[in-house]
């Protein structure tokens, strides 16, 4: 911190939160934050160099305000703000310069430093100070301000590219898909595995990896030849055998010097078979509900070398809950042991057998690469099969209302209540026991999230579309839900955080509303019933309740 905020009274800083008039006596931008990196307060010279007002800055994360552009000649992240890097227990003063991001945009160099504060061993909060740099103390800050801008085009860039040459997710009635890539270089545009995957006009689902030998922006054009070439062949009926010899045919006059495997798959969502063709790429992954893992092969030669073509067209079933797993081979070769990386892999694919589609390609990229050099592209592309409704089910034209109190041995009462009302939507028996384990889940949270052993919890549920809906009404505080790239199957001794994770692996979005009245957890699983019928009402919701206040 800066001189004139050290000389303040400590056991004021440690015991309570700054004063703004504290705040305000410091003549350069100082901001104070909570344990959780969210500001508190901050002093009016904050507000002008930032080129925000307070009720902007208030509130909100440290990261959001002070979002260093260099720092050290380094690109930082979230992960390494150095705000919330310095509150930690007996943590030093730290100082760093570089570039904050003002409200308009523009960037501002300075120097800042971080402290931490304590209450004994527990961390109370901590407090940012920062000053404009002088011009003899910028170090060229013109220049470091147009490379940080040229980096910012240039991301900017990368994103629009990557947008353009990935398909649109196709939305499949009994199919889930989830899909990562990671170039070798990240600084890199793109490189030359891609993929496809385009719903048929039988109903059948196209899939497709490709890997073209090189690297940037020209093998992303040789991809995405190869992608299309296949694509207009399926399209035009070509048989699954033929694909592979088609589609080299096609590229050998325009692109003499591309060398591409690639694995094709032709999936139908209502018996679970899949058919796949190959040309040099490695073996597809089949992952069984019980985390049992098989190799399918299916062998040719790669697009660009002579008699080039698939051997034979390969057969699989998927059942329920099978995920199929196709990627490139920078997954398996990051060790340079291709048998050793596969089997990794594979490992890891029992490991994680239950992990929702969205991020499970990321999981195995991550975990792939962990400790290992890259040096390659690297594509990892799951289909996970789930229920298609066959025909016509008979619904309830209400829906289900039940409320209890916030006692462990109600949410039995609540499950089996809801698991007699499911038993009139003629659902497959393990939709119906997901639905149970899901409301089981949400039930035993809301009950330890309560503020109050006197208050009342609500469970409600009905069809929407071809969609089930359930919420869980509590008072408590309620939580941060964690979405995106950060859930992972919490460690075995850690208790919190389980239940949702399960209860995220079950249905199709799951989202928390906090207010000061409570939090509301609410769940869709689609794909379970015809999407004929209109929502249910909510003055038509069955009501029953246990509540015994």
């Amino acid at each position: 911190m800066t001189g004139r905020l050290r000389g303040h009274d400590r056991r004021t800083l440690t015991r309570r939160p700054w004063s703004a008039a504290v705040l305000d006596a410091v003549a350069d931008g100082v901001v104070a934050i909570d344990a959780h990196g969210i500001l508190t307060q901050v002093n009016a010279s904050a507000t002008r160099l930032l080129g925000r007002t307070r009720d902007q800055l208030v509130g909100g994360e440290v990261h959001r305000a002070l979002q260093p552009a260099r720092l050290d000649g380094q690109v930082y992240t979230r992960a390494h703000n150095p705000a919330l890097a310095a509150l930690q227990p007996g943590a030093t003063l730290t100082t760093n310069r570089g570039l904050l991001r003002r409200g308009d945009g523009s960037m501002l160099a300075v120097e800042w430093s971080c402290a931490p504060v304590c209450d004994g061993d527990r961390l109370v909060g901590g407090a940012v100070s920062f000053r404009p740099l002088a011009a003899h103390e910028t170090h060229d800050y013109e220049q470091v301000t147009r490379l940080t801008e040229r980096e910012r085009a240039q991301r900017e860039f990368l994103h629009q590219l990557q947008e353009a040459v990935r398909p649109r997710q196709p939305v499949v009635d009994g199919v889930e898909l989830g899909v990562h890539y990671l170039p070798a270089d990240p600084t890199a545009p793109s490189g030359g595995d891609l993929y496809d995957w385009q719903l048929l006009p039988d109903g059948d689902l196209h899939l497709a990896v490709v890997d073209v030998i090189g690297s940037g922006v020209s093998a992303t054009k040789d991809a995405l030849a190869v992608i299309h070439a296949i694509r207009v062949l399926v399209l035009e009926g070509c048989a699954m055998g033929d694909l592979v010899a088609r589609a080299d045919a096609l590229l050998a006059e325009s692109q003499p010097a591309l060398v591409a495997t690639v694995l094709i798959g032709r999936y139908t969502p209502l018996t679970g078979r899949m058919f796949l063709a190959g040309g040099g790429h490695p073996p597809m992954l089949l992952v069984t509900s019980d985390a049992t893992v098989r190799e399918v092969t299916a062998p040719g030669i790669p697009i660009g070398w002579p008699q080039a073509g698939s051997f034979e067209v390969v057969e699989v079933d998927l059942e329920r809950s099978d995920t199929a797993l196709f990627y490139t081979d920078g997954l398996v070769e990051a060790g340079k042991d291709i048998v050793a990386g596969l089997a990794q892999l594979k490992a890891a694919a029992a490991e994680t057998s239950n992990y929702p589609p969205r991020d499970l390609p990321r999981v195995l990229v991550e975990r792939a690469l962990a400790g290992a050099q890259r040096r390659d592209d690297t594509l990892a592309l799951v289909l996970r099969r789930r229920s298609v409704p066959m025909g016509p089910r008979r619904r309830l034209l209400t829906g289900f209302d039940h409320r209890f109190s916030p006692s462990l041995a109600a949410v039995p009462i609540a499950r089996h209540l809801f698991d007699d009302w499911l038993l009139h939507q003629s659902l497959d028996e393990s939709d119906r026991d997901d639905l149970l384990v899901v409301v089981s889940e949400l039930c035993t949270n809301a009950v330890r999230s309560a503020a109050s052993p006197n208050s009342g919890l609500h469970l409600r549920a009905w069809p929407e579309g071809d969609a089930l809906v359930m919420e869980v009404v509590d008072d408590g505080p309620g939580f941060e839900l964690r979405v995106g790239p950060d859930d992972e199957m919490p460690p075995a001794e850690q208790v919190s955080g389980r239940g949702l994770f399960i209860v995220r692996s079950l249905v199709d979005e799951l989202m928390a509303d906090r207010s000061p009245a409570g939090t509301t957890v609410r769940c869709v699983k689609r794909h379970l019933f015809p999407a004929t019928v209109d929502p249910v009402p909510t003055d038509r919701l069955v009501s029953s309740s246990t509540d015994r206040r």
